[in-house]
C-alpha cells in the first residue's frame, strides 16, 4: 500500500490514479496528523508526501519516518523548483523528490526506484548481519570474510547506480559502458591494477548528484536555458556532497569522481574552474568517458552521433576539454571501445 499525503484533493485523486493503473494499492491523507495513525499499519510500503502543507510540513513527515519508521521509503512532491530543499529533503532520508507538474512516468519511476532502493537496503542489511554472524563463528576464515564484503560493496554500488540511471530510460546501458571505458582508460594508463578496479566502480556514482534536480530540467527535449543550465551544474557539488560524507574509501574516490567530471584541462569546467593536473586523475578519466558516451549515444534532446564524427570532436578538445595524454590513451584504444559498445548496446 502506498500512502499519498497531500493537503489538495485533486492532487491526491491524481497521484491515486496514475498509481492504481499500475497495480499499486493507495490510501490518501490531507495532512501529516491524518498521515500518522496509516504509518504503523504494516501494509504501508511507501509514502508519497507533499513538501508544503498547513500546520506541519512533509518535512516534519520526513523527520518522524526517519527516527521511527525508517524501514518506510519517502518520495517527496513540491510545487516549487528549488535544488536547496531538493537536497535538504535527500538530507533528511528522501529516496527521490519529484516537482509539480509531473508526468505519469516521472513518478512512476520515482515510485520504482524507491521500492527497489529500499529492497536492496533491506537485502543489504540482512547481508550484513548475515556477515558479521558469519566472521563471529569463523574467525578463521577472515579473508574470505573481507572478500565477501568487498562483492557486497560492489553489487551495493552498481544497484545504487543503476537505481539512479533508472531515473533516464534512455541512457540504457551507459553507466555500464562508463565502468568499462574508465578501467580501460586507467589500465591502458598503466595505473596500478587496484586502483583500475576501484574506478571501475566508482566511476558509475559521477551523475549521483542528478537525483536532486528537478525532472522537468532533466528530462527537457531541447536546449536548457542559461538559468537551467546553471541548475544542472549543480549535480556535481550535490553528487560530491552526498558522497563525502562516507569515510569509506571507495566512496570517497567516487565523491571526487562526482565533483570533477565536468572540470576541463584548460580551466573552463566545472564546478571548480580546475586545470591540468589540478584535476584529480579519476576526474579526468571520467570526463572523456563521460563525454564519448553521450557524444555516440541517443539522449531526449539529441540523436546518437556516428562514430567516426565522434572521434573528431573528441580530438577537437584535445588540450582543451581533455586531458591530452589520456585522450591519446583512449583513442588509441577504439577496437576494445567499440567491443565494449557491441556489449552494451541500448535497446
Amino acid at each position: 500500500m502506498i500512502l499519498v499525503v497531500d493537503d489538495d484533493p485533486q492532487v491526491c485523486e491524481v497521484l491515486s490514479r496514475i498509481l492504481e493503473s499500475h497495480d499499486h494499492e493507495c490510501t490518501t491523507a490531507a495532512s501529516v496528523d491524518e498521515a500518522r495513525p496509516v504509518l504503523g499499519d504494516p501494509a504501508c510500503e511507501l509514502v508519497l508526501c507533499d513538501v508544503m502543507m498547513p500546520d506541519e510540513s512533509g518535512f516534519d513527515l520526513l523527520r518522524q519516518l526517519h527516527d521511527q519508521h525508517a524501514e518506510i521509503p519517502v518520495v517527496m512532491v513540491s510545487g516549487v523548483h528549488d535544488v536547496g530543499l531538493a537536497t535538504l529533503a535527500l538530507e533528511l532520508g528522501a529516496y527521490g523528490y519529484v516537482t509539480k507538474p509531473f508526468e505519469p512516468n516521472q513518478v512512476l519511476i520515482a515510485v520504482a526506484n524507491a521500492l527497489r532502493r529500499a529492497e536492496l537496503e533491506v537485502e543489504n542489511a540482512s547481508y550484513r548481519i548475515h556477515l558479521e554472524e558469519l566472521v563471529d563463528a569463523r574467525t578463521t576464515d577472515l579473508a574470505a570474510a573481507r572478500s565477501g564484503l568487498r562483492v557486497a560493496s560492489e553489487e551495493m554500488v552498481n544497484a545504487l547506480s543503476q537505481a539512479i540511471e533508472g531515473r533516464d530510460i534512455e541512457t540504457g546501458y551507459h553507466i555500464a559502458r562508463m565502468s568499462r571505458y574508465t578501467t580501460l582508460i586507467a589500465q591502458r594508463a598503466g595505473l596500478d591494477a587496484d586502483v583500475c578496479d576501484e574506478i571501475r566502480l566508482a566511476s558509475p556514482m559521477h551523475d549521483v548528484g542528478k537525483i536532486a534536480i528537478a525532472d522537468g530540467i532533466l528530462f527537457k527535449p531541447a536546449a536548457l536555458t542559461a538559468a537551467e543550465r546553471t541548475v544542472i551544474e549543480e549535480h556535481a557539488e550535490i553528487g560530491f556532497s552526498i558522497l563525502a560524507k562516507s569515510e569509506h574509501p571507495l566512496l570517497q574516490l567516487a565523491a571526487s569522481i562526482a565533483r570533477t567530471h565536468h572540470e576541463r584541462w584548460d580551466g573552463e569546467g566545472y564546478p571548480q574552474g580546475l586545470a591540468g593536473e589540478a584535476i584529480p586523475f579519476e576526474g579526468r578519466i571520467t570526463a572523456i568517458a563521460d563525454v564519448f558516451d553521450a557524444i555516440v549515444s541517443r539522449r531526449v534532446y539529441k540523436p546518437a552521433i556516428p562514430l567516426d564524427r565522434a572521434i573528431t570532436i573528441m580530438r577537437e578538445g584535445r588540450a582543451t576539454h581533455f586531458d591530452p595524454e589520456l585522450l591519446d590513451v583512449f583513442l588509441a584504444n577504439m577496437d576494445e571501445v567499440e567491443a565494449i559498445r557491441s556489449e552494451y548496446v541500448d535497446e
